[in-house]
């Protein structure tokens, strides 16, 4: 489990920390920087909050509702105030942030490529959808009916290691490739 940074941040650079971030992680949703600035102890949840908010009220960035969430992007007043206030914000977690991003929007963008939901249809039914996509393209869809929701939750969870694995054999299979 994540542990919350212990030492609390002053206004500005709560505000200063979440723009930073904002910029190193690109648009992303609440619950990305609550795991960005959590897992890398840059900031916790209250005062990741408190600064979304008083940012947002500021015009320094926009909100917009995504799939459950809300999506935070820098509005041009976000970047000047980057430019102008970047110096006064703690090096070492600008440094964190600056090493980190990369990572995590890598992940990210594997997660919104290889995806996977299970719904619940009846009393022993449960429907995994998985999928793969390139974008906003489709690759591949594959829904499955299971009886247990062990069963189904354990699909779920591995499809991230084993989707382009599957992906290929399936193209091989279907190309007539497979031995090649």
């Amino acid at each position: 489990m994540t542990r919350l940074p212990q030492r609390h941040l002053g206004e500005v650079e709560r505000k200063l920390l979440t723009l930073y971030a904002l910029r190193a992680l690109g648009p992303c949703t609440n619950l990305q920087l609550i795991t960005f600035m959590g897992e890398t102890e840059v900031m916790n949840y209250f005062d990741l909050q408190t600064a979304l908010y008083e940012l947002l009220s500021g015009g320094l960035i926009d909100r917009a509702p995504m799939k459950g969430d809300e999506r935070y992007t820098l509005t041009r007043a976000g970047e000047g105030a980057i430019a102008l206030f970047a110096q006064r914000a703690v090096t070492r977690d600008t440094d964190t942030i600056d090493e980190k991003a990369p990572a995590y929007r890598a992940r990210w963008q594997r997660e919104r490529e290889v995806f996977a939901g299970i719904s619940h249809e009846g009393q022993h039914e449960y429907h995994v959808s998985m999928g793969i996509s390139d974008g906003e393209m489709p690759l591949m869809r594959l829904d499955l009916s299971l009886p247990t929701a062990a069963l189904a939750e354990r699909f779920r969870a591995a499809w991230q290691e084993e989707a382009q694995g599957i992906y290929d054999h399936v193209l091989r299979r279907l190309s007539g490739e497979e031995g090649v």
